[in-house]
C-alpha cells in the first residue's frame, strides 16, 4: 500500500520504551507487557527532547508498553490514537518464550528464522508482510487528517522497520537489517518527491546520559 501525506508533514516513529521482557530476551508480541521504571524514564528522557517540536498528533499501539510510551511523551491535553493495527507482529506459540527456550524447543524453526525472518515464521505466527500492510493501513488513515503537521507514531521495533520500508518503498529483505533500539526516533519527511528519512534510530537522548542504552536483543519483539 502506497501512503502519501501533504509536504511538510513530518512523522516521527518512536519505539516503546524498555520492558522485563525485553531485559530477558523474551518474545513480547501482542503480550501486554508493561514498562519497567528505566523505560519510563527512557521516555521521560525523550519527551523533554521533543519540547522544542512538540506533535499536533498522536498514534499509538494499545498494546501498554507502547501506550505508556506515548502518555509520557505526550504535551498536555493532546489525545492519544490508540490503533490495534500498530502492534507488534504476532509470534503465535513462541510468545512469552525466551530465545533461549524457542532455541532449545524449535532449534530447527529457529535458526531458519533468524536466517531469514521474512519467509520463515513462529508456528501460528504472522508474516512480516501482513504486519507492513496493518501498519501502512493505520497510516493510510491516520496521516491525510494532519497535512504539514507533527505526527508522532509509538508503536514496537517489527513496526517501525515495516513502516520505514513502507513509506520509504524499500523492499522487504531491507527489514532484518535496521535495528531500532527502546525509545529510538526515526523521522520521515514529505516533501514535494515523496517520502525521505530525515533521521533513522536516533537514541541521543538516551546516550547523554551516564548509563546510556543497552541493546536488549532482537528487534522484533
Amino acid at each position: 500500500m502506497q501512503v502519501s501525506a501533504a509536504p511538510g508533514t513530518l512523522v516521527l516513529l518512536v519505539r516503546h520504551g524498555e520492558t522485563q521482557w525485553n531485559l530477558d530476551q523474551r518474545i513480547q508480541g501482542h503480550q501486554d507487557v508493561p514498562l519497567t521504571e528505566r523505560g519510563m524514564e527512557q521516555a521521560r528522557r525523550l519527551a523533554a527532547c521533543l519540547a522544542a517540536e512538540p506533535p499536533h498528533a498522536i498514534y499509538s499501539s494499545d498494546l501498554q508498553r507502547s501506550r505508556l510510551t506515548a502518555e509520557l511523551l505526550a504535551p498536555d491535553r493532546t489525545e492519544i490514537r490508540t490503533d490495534p493495527r500498530l502492534r507488534e507482529a504476532e509470534f503465535g506459540e513462541w510468545e512469552g518464550l525466551s530465545l533461549a527456550e524457542i532455541r532449545s524447543r524449535h532449534p530447527e524453526d529457529f535458526e531458519n528464522w533468524r536466517r531469514d525472518a521474512l519467509t520463515h515464521r513462529p508456528p501460528g505466527g504472522e508474516t512480516i508482510e501482513a504486519l507492513k500492510d496493518r501498519c501502512m493501513s493505520a497510516l493510510a488513515e491516520a496521516l491525510p487528517r494532519h497535512p504539514g503537521e507533527r505526527v508522532l507514531v509509538v508503536s514496537h521495533g517489527g513496526p517501525v522497520r515495516a513502516m520505514v520500508c513502507g513509506l520509504l518503498g524499500l523492499p522487504l529483505e531491507v527489514y532484518p537489517r535496521l535495528r531500532v533500539e527502546n525509545t529510538a526516533v526515526t523521522r520521515i519527511l514529505f516533501t514535494e518527491r515523496g517520502a525521505i528519512l530525515a533521521g533513522f534510530n536516533d537514541v541521543s537522548h538516551l546516550r547523554a546520559s551516564v548509563e546510556g542504552p543497552a541493546h536488549t536483543g532482537w528487534e522484533e519483539k
